[in-house]
């Protein structure tokens, strides 16, 4: 807490009055307040430095994980950090947990081909601490996969929405092409439209002489069309059926523009500036330019953007009179938007950031809110990284005046500068960005800088911090930038990720632009993102009320269960002995029950995917026991904050380094395409095997196949992630559509043909499962009125074909009360970046090396001199190369190199 008390210390309470009234604001009180809220409820926040921008179908995606506190500063408040892998249909098709050791972790995932398909995914990554605040503070990026290994079609679609005579109809053009890239002419497609997970529409269609098929969409609601999921199965000329699945989102042309005047709102006879965020259909800024009027019609400012849509005006509201804007958006829409109303009485705060030492701030009231508060007090409060760095006192003597803030008292980042009565109330406030020199500076240096292919290369990362050499935690990422070109601008950062996105509200557009070659207009750009975007940390009236969050969640310091032990009768069982046994990995432990038949296990060492037991006695035996285990809690999937950025056509955007993977996984694919199966297919379960479940349709609304599960531990989780059209809430599973509804009937869930409750479904192990059909409604109602549910789940488990019941399997399927055995999420197993060494002629000659990432290390540690040697070699790609340091000193100050060198 030693850098929060210097904050602190640094903290000026300015006088500048003449006469004062009784105040019941105290600024030592409200100093005192915020930082109780610190030290009961601290941030933490998550980082994740993957390899590369992007992967294909086969890759393995490496990362690491940084922790930091509130003021960026390392933190090991919490020692688990979770990731998970969001699919575009919301659904977790990868959930991870990582120890984290000296404040970070690190991991991969290997996209299997049976598991993945190209699309938008996203990575989500938190603690268990972080579950209290909103999901808004998780890390999230959206990362996009495609897919050359299984690539037999190359597609592209454009779409444009109109409105004929009041009906929504969305225009589609997809072309198909073959891997060559020869168009797949005169193909027959078969089509249909899903929206909220139901066929609004289905039908076939043909392809042109230049492998275009031609659609016209119509839904009832624009909304549907927007929200709406297009499937399309294309027969190809050897009788194989190539399926594509193409998102409509925003197909409708549209624009929309937000104002912020500066310090909230504007105020009658005060000249102010008001910013503006404009943004298209897709949620990305818009150009736009315009004219702003008043009522008689009169020009009385002009508007236009400088940057994604985003930029400023000045006007000075007068008594009486509205204003309108007259907009043109640079997508050719046409609209007029009535501005915010001028407050009659109030007071402005706004700051000039361009002077590199000071914060200028200007405050402005007008007559009559002068009138009313001449002589009273108020307070200046600038808060950082959620400490308070600077405070002043002073009256009101003067309708307007000015004054300065050294830009020394405050840490790199977002500064929140708020204006107060002597009540206690926040009348006006502003964001601004202060932006130091970089306190650790980070060099990379190379024996050479071009080399050639599979030549070995000897580099040196360097950390100084104030030209001293300093220890550090860092992670290093070097791919080839031919192979894998990235927009710098679009790229999510350890700098744009602590600074900006765990700070600010909403989707930020291009985060990184704001960091790479700073000059002058990106700094009044970022002046303007403070203007327009909103600020989410905790309110002033919230920490002058003693208001706190709610903790439910506490920090986990190693892995831990718990439960209660009970008799059969249902009554806790006191001073109960159990025993926690992980075979996997020879880990053993013993817990007692506390008064309430409670027990835990602490600092447990489960890896991914092991089994657990816990056995359980009294004194006087073990018979008629039940032990009943916590579950864990998991954060639900919610809309993605980065919708806006994801891309619609992944072939094309992924275009060199898919024909990169192609060649790279020739040989595997090849090898997978040659398989020929003549064994006779096994029948798979469905619910037509079942008389209880008689009455459903042929056909599944969706069906999971048994891949979708791997790598997931925990069955309630892995339907939660995967279910499509299901939510789960309060212990149960109900229709998406219809528990939105408000109404709350639970879906019936099965288990080959039995009914079972849906907090049995944790007791099926998820390797064990073969699929799960999901009913999204029982257009007979035979089952669900007969358990009064809505709504059918049924799971089946694996059969092994005539293999005879043995005593062993007699006994896990009736396993003793007091034996529980269970797979939980345990700690995901390391594994090494792969990196071969040419150190022979025949090693240098033979096989092929496309590798696009040459080297990863999470673990580059600056020694005491500030230094890390470390040497690698080049594959067989030339190019240019990019290699990508990130990381902290031991202080927690950020860090960001670029390196560059060639391979001829």
């Amino acid at each position: 807490m030693r850098i929060l008390r210097l904050l602190f210390v640094s903290c000026i309470v300015l006088q500048t009055s003449l006469a004062y009234s009784q105040d019941t604001l105290n600024l030592n009180s409200l100093i005192e307040k915020n930082q109780k809220l610190i030290d009961e409820f601290p941030t933490e926040k998550v980082y994740l430095h993957f390899d590369k921008p992007y992967y294909a179908v086969g890759d393995t995606i490496w990362f690491k994980a940084y922790i930091a506190g509130g003021q960026d500063q390392p933190s090991d408040l919490s020692k688990i950090v979770y990731v998970d892998l969001i699919s575009d249909k919301d659904t977790v098709t990868r959930a991870m947990r990582l120890p984290v050791v000296n404040t970070s972790a690190y991991g991969s995932l290997t996209l299997d081909p049976l598991v993945y398909r190209s699309g938008n995914y996203r990575v989500r990554a938190y603690t268990y601490w972080m579950l209290n605040g909103d999901e808004s503070y998780f890390f999230n990026k959206n990362i996009q996969i495609g897919n050359a290994i299984s690539r037999k079609v190359i597609t592209s679609i454009s779409m444009k929405g109109e409105e004929i005579g009041g009906s929504p109809r969305t225009n589609v053009q997809i072309s198909y092409k073959d891997p060559e890239g020869k168009p797949l002419a005169n193909a027959r497609v078969g089509w249909r439209l899903i929206s909220n997970f139901e066929d609004l529409s289905k039908g076939r269609g043909t392809t042109d002489a230049n492998g275009v098929l031609t659609l016209a969409l119509t839904a009832n609601q624009k909304a549907a069309l927007d929200a709406g999921v297009l499937e399309t199965v294309l027969e190809t000329s050897d009788d194989k059926q190539l399926t594509s699945i193409f998102p409509l989102k925003n197909s409708f042309a549209d624009a929309d523009i937000q104002f912020f005047p500066e310090g909230g709102e504007s105020v009658e006879g005060v000249r102010s500036k008001i910013g503006f965020k404009a943004v298209g259909e897709k949620g990305l800024g818009i150009g736009v330019s315009g004219e702003i009027v008043d009522n008689a019609g009169k020009i009385v400012s002009t508007l236009e953007s400088q940057h994604l849509g985003m930029g400023v005006f000045a006007l000075a509201p007068e008594a009486g009179q509205s204003y309108k804007a007259n907009l043109i958006f640079s997508n050719g829409i046409k609209k007029t938007v009535t501005l915010p109303t001028a407050k009659s009485a109030g007071i402005v705060l706004s700051v000039i950031n361009t002077d590199p030492t000071n914060l200028l701030l200007r405050i402005t009231s007008n007559n009559s809110y002068f009138t009313s508060n001449q002589n009273k007090s108020f307070y200046i409060v600038a808060r950082s990284k959620g400490v308070i760095c600077y405070a002043a006192k002073a009256s009101l003597t003067a309708s307007s005046f000015s004054a300065s803030i050294p830009k020394d008292k405050f840490p790199t980042g977002i500064t929140q500068v708020t204006l107060f009565t002597s009540s206690g109330e926040p009348v006006t406030e502003r964001l601004v960005f202060i932006k130091h020199q970089e306190v650790v500076t980070l060099t990379v240096n190379s024996d050479k800088k071009t080399y050639g292919v599979r030549q070995p290369v000897k580099m040196t990362v360097t950390a100084k911090a104030n030209n001293v050499p300093v220890e550090g935690n860092f992670s290093i990422s070097v791919v080839n930038e031919t192979k894998v070109p990235h927009d710098e601008n679009k790229e999510t950062t350890i700098l744009s990720s602590f600074l900006l996105s765990s700070e600010l509200k909403g989707f930020i557009e291009d985060p990184n632009y704001y960091f790479n070659q700073v000059n002058e207009k990106k700094r009044a750009d970022l002046d303007l993102l403070m203007l327009t975007q909103g600020y989410r940390k905790f309110a002033y009236k919230d920490i002058l009320a003693n208001k706190t969050p709610n903790i439910s969640f506490l920090p986990e310091q190693g892995m831990e269960f718990s439960g209660t032990l009970r008799s059969a009768n249902g009554m806790p069982v006191s001073k109960g002995s159990l025993k926690l046994v992980v075979p996997k990995s020879r880990f053993y432990a013993e817990a007692l029950t506390d008064a309430n038949g409670i027990f835990r296990f602490k600092n447990v060492v489960l890896p991914d995917s092991a089994e657990a037991s816990i056995t359980a006695r009294t004194a006087t035996g073990a018979r008629n026991m039940m032990i009943m285990l916590d579950g864990s809690a998991f954060p639900g999937v919610t809309k993605n904050v980065n919708a806006p950025s994801e891309a619609l056509n992944i072939d094309s955007i992924l275009s060199p380094y898919l024909q990169n993977s192609q060649r790279q996984y020739r040989l595997t694919a090849q090898m997978l395409q040659e398989v020929v199966v003549k064994a006779a297919p096994i029948k798979k379960a469905s619910h037509n095997d079942y008389p209880a479940l008689s009455g459903l349709s042929m056909l599944a609304d969706h069906t999971l196949e048994n891949e979708r599960f791997k790598g997931c531990n925990v069955m309630i989780s892995c339907l939660q992630g995967a279910a499509m059209g299901l939510t789960y809430a309060d212990n149960n599973f109900y229709v998406t559509r219809v528990y939105n509804s408000g109404l709350r009937v639970p879906v019936a869930i099965f288990l080959d043909g039995m009914q079972i409750e849906a907090t049995f479904v944790n007791n099926i192990v998820p390797s064990d499962v073969e699929s799960v059909e999901i009913f999204l409604k029982d257009d007979l109602g035979l089952v669900n009125r007969t358990y009064g549910t809505n709504g059918v789940l049924s799971i089946y488990s694996k059969k092994d074909a005539k293999k005879p019941v043995t005593a062993a399997d007699l006994k896990k399927l009736f396993p003793p009360n007091n034996v529980l055995t269970f797979n939980p999420q345990g700690f995901i197993k390391s594994r090494e970046f792969y990196s071969p060494k040419y150190l022979t002629p025949e090693s240098r000659s033979s096989g092929s090396d496309l590798r696009t990432t040459v080297y990863w290390n999470p673990r580059i540690f600056t020694d005491k001199n500030g230094n890390m040697s470390f040497e690698f070699y080049n594959g067989d790609n030339k190019g240019n190369y990019k290699a990508t340091v990130e990381g902290t000193d031991i202080n927690g100050n950020l860090s960001r190199f670029i390196y560059r060198y060639n391979v001829e």
